[in-house]
């Protein structure tokens, strides 16, 4: 836990672009490697030279069968590098904002819920490796500047997360070394006195090997009151060819979030008497000794061996270490519209950790039967992990009232005391063990089969918050799709999964609520444009989970969060399009519409918009090629809380952007976020909301070699 003695942290600005320059200075770096195109992980193009939205490359995010975008039979988005840079989305809050079907529910300053087709999303990947997803809220600011592409595939995607979930798997894809040499920096302002480095080194240090650094800094006060984030990000990747068909790849990221003045909870919805509260988008319940840290290391070893010409054998192994600090404030109840007062306080320091160490081995290939190609992957995952929490209250100073000028954030802070360990924190270990096979079959030149089935085994032991969390869990995942193109710009598809995930949310009792499970169907079509650089898919979907933890309600002691596990049912369509459809004209659209009830058919999680619009364009301007504009529309519908007692009406943002090359290594940009100044409520996951960001504006240099 943080010392009281330190009040406020001092930013540290790294010399990014000096320590790039040094890198370009090594010698080697300048050497290029004559085997790069043996290997299918080594980008020979420059970085650089994507600019298409969607990126319509390969993917194993669903089966690990490196199909295409257009071959998969799922709703598949995918964000590229060019539109992270374009749009300025350097967290991944802000790339999940952007992609169309997604909702961030950011419930406080620092954790949020992301939700997909009504339910929330639990299925996370680096490149395409399955990490189990222990906490259930996401933590902190993760920066996006070691990531080529971001996939979101809707739906389940079982056969390689193996805990799947109706709603969709983000694949994290991260950069990889470059055979010619590649240097990037870049410094960024906003309006609340915040700046931003970045620095992308990438090259050949040897015949045989490649590396490549990525170092991020980002320091900045905020339009809410008291509340200041700075991050820092270092990221470093070696590749080295061990023979011409062995390639080894050894990587680390490190990612700080470090925030002051953070929400617990956030702004009372209510007053006394029913009425609406209607407070200025500044406003904040958090003191200036709040504070929120969280710090993600993750190290990755990867080997890859070319077996002759048809398979390829994959060994990878992730450790993960999430650490999560806090003291923090949380205001609840309902206070006078007269005077402000009514509202009550309570104090908490909570600290998390959570470590993984995951472990996939599988095979890919082809096999040739009756006169075709067949593909196949068949491998093993493990994974180890274990879950502290620990919470200390303030038991000197109880629950106070809270005088009229609560939101001034006068609350001193208090001593923090630990009381019994067994009743005020969690010890849970977790084992996931699971064997999956999945299996591409093509019937005819139109027509193929996609089959394949995981079975996952789940042992958790240990306690949370005085109750035990001992539960097991297994479950064979099977699934299924078809594909049958039409021509060779035009596909059908349908699939099938079911649903499997463990829980480690509690109820009121403390107990553990066990596994989830259901299934999920999809049918849809696609259609590619101008040589498959974009890709139209209309999708319907349908899906059934059944005891599914549903936030309820908090222990006032510990502030633990309970659920209840309930039943829904998720049905809609999709219409979604991106990529390039005419040079220099990149588009990113996509219309949602669901519908999910509860076991007893009413209307269920109000709080996500059952219509969602999101698009977005850049434009080259061929007069001026140097210049090039873009924006971002995104509108959803109504919402309201559980209880139907507060209404979000439905609003629409509009972001602006514009880039202008001074030269071919030098380029300006300007992105204005929310034009119109529109206010709004981000969320109504809970009964207590923070109004979004107003209008603001950032200003960028990047320079290129």
């Amino acid at each position: 836990m943080r010392k009281h003695s330190i009040q406020r942290r001092t930013p540290c600005v790294l010399p990014l672009t000096a320590i790039a320059m040094a890198m370009a200075s090594y010698p080697a770096l300048a050497q290029t490697t004559e085997n790069a195109d043996q290997q299918s992980s080594k980008t020979a193009e420059s970085i650089e030279n994507i600019y298409v939205y969607g990126e319509q490359g390969k993917t194993d995010t669903a089966t690990k069968l490196n199909l295409s975008l257009f071959e998969t039979p799922q709703t598949v988005t995918a964000i590229s590098r060019a539109q992270m840079d374009d749009f300025a989305l350097n967290s991944i809050g802000d790339v999940l904002n952007y992609t169309p079907g997604v909702t961030v529910e950011e419930v406080e300053t620092d954790r949020a819920y992301y939700t997909a087709r009504g339910f929330d999303i639990a299925n996370f990947q680096y490149d395409g490796v399955g990490v189990p997803f222990t906490y259930g809220i996401n933590l902190g600011q993760q920066d996006t500047a070691i990531y080529e592409k971001v996939e979101v595939v809707k739906g389940a995607a079982g056969l390689i997360t193996g805990l799947a979930n109706p709603s969709a798997t983000i694949n994290y894809v991260r950069k990889r070394p470059t055979g010619e040499l590649h240097i990037a920096s870049g410094v960024a302002v906003n309006e609340w006195h915040g700046v931003r480095l970045d620095g992308d080194v990438s090259g050949a240090l040897s015949s045989t090997i490649r590396g490549r650094l990525v170092v991020a800094a980002e320091d900045t006060d905020s339009y809410l009151d008291r509340h200041e984030d700075n991050t820092h990000l270092f990221y470093g990747i070696v590749e080295v060819d061990l023979t011409s068909s062995t390639l080894l790849s050894v990587g680390h990221s490190y990612n700080k979030s470090a925030s002051d003045g953070v929400l617990w909870g956030a702004l009372p919805l209510l007053y006394s008497n029913g009425a609406l509260t209607d407070y200025d988008v500044s406003t904040s319940t958090a003191p200036d000794w709040t504070y929120a840290d969280t710090v993600q290391n993750q190290t990755f070893v990867e080997l890859k061996q070319q077996l002759g010409d048809y398979w390829t054998a994959n060994a990878i192994f992730t450790r993960s270490k999430n650490d999560f600090d806090s003291e923090l404030f949380y205001v609840y109840g309902t206070p006078s519209a007269v005077d402000e007062i009514g509202l009550f306080g309570q104090a908490s320091a909570y600290d998390s950790s959570d470590e993984q160490d995951v472990y996939d081995v599988f095979l890919s290939g082809a096999i040739p039967f009756a006169g075709r190609e067949h593909q196949v992957a068949l491998g093993y995952s493990h994974a180890d992990i274990r879950n502290t929490e620990t919470s200390f209250s303030d038991n000197e100073n109880g629950f106070p009232v809270l005088g009229s000028d609560w939101a001034e954030g006068h609350t001193p802070r208090p001593n923090f005391v630990s009381g019994d360990p067994f009743n005020s924190a969690s010890d849970i270990e977790q084992t996931q063990k699971s064997l999956y096979i999945s299996s591409r079959l093509n019937i005819s030149d139109r027509l193929a089969a996609l089959l394949g089935a995981r079975r996952a085994e789940v042992t958790q032991r240990g306690f949370s918050y005085g109750g035990s969390s001992d539960t097991d869990a297994a479950k064979t995942v099977p699934y299924y799709g078809v594909t049958y193109q039409f021509r060779d710009d035009l596909m059908a598809y349908a699939s099938y999964s079911e649903v499997f995930k463990q829980q480690t949310w509690v109820n009121d009792q403390f107990q553990p609520l066990g596994a989830t499970e259901g299934d999920n169907r999809e049918i849809g079509v696609k259609k590619s444009f101008n040589d498959e650089r974009a890709i139209l898919t209309l999708a319907l979907f349908q899906a059934e989970h059944a005891n599914l933890g549903e936030f309820v309600g908090r222990d006032p002691v510990t502030g633990t969060a309970f659920y209840e596990p309930r039943a829904f049912e998720s049905d809609g369509y999709e219409i979604e399009f991106s990529g390039e459809v005419i040079d220099g004209l990149n588009l990113g659209a996509g219309f949602t519409r669901v519908e999910l009830e509860d076991g007893n058919g009413d209307q269920a999680r109000p709080y996500v918009p059952s219509k969602l619009v999101k698009m977005s364009a850049s434009y080259r301007v061929p007069a001026l090629p140097a210049l090039k504009i873009g924006g971002v529309l995104k509108w959803q519908d109504d919402i309201t809380t559980a209880d139907g007692r507060v209404e979000q009406e439905a609003y629409t943002l509009l972001d602006l952007a514009l880039h202008y090359d001074l030269s071919p290594r030098l380029s300006l940009a300007l992105n204005l976020e929310n034009v119109s100044n529109e206010k709004y409520l981000n969320s109504l996951y809970w009964d207590q909301a923070y109004y979004g960001a107003p209008r603001n504006l950032e200003a960028s240099v990047t320079w290129r070699y």
